[in-house]
């Protein structure tokens, strides 16, 4: 049986890795633990998304910023 890979795959693949090691990590769970009361008593209306999507895109750009670097 053939089974048909996507053109994106591997590019999905990887995205998910990366996501997946990012949620797990204990640093991630505690910045997005020490955004959200922030997030709270300033009066976002989604302190809890808000901080999880921030925190995301922190670790995202730590990442991104390190492979560049190790491109060097």
């Amino acid at each position: 049986m053939a089974f048909y890979i996507d053109e994106n795959h591997n590019y999905y693949k990887n995205l998910a890795e990366k996501l997946t090691l990012i949620i797990c990590n204990k640093e991630f769970f505690n910045l997005q633990s020490e955004l959200e009361p922030i997030y709270s008593k300033q009066g976002f209306e989604k302190p809890r998304l808000n901080a999880f999507q921030d925190a995301l895109y922190s670790f995202l750009v730590q990442e991104e910023n390190l492979l560049k670097a190790k491109a060097y």
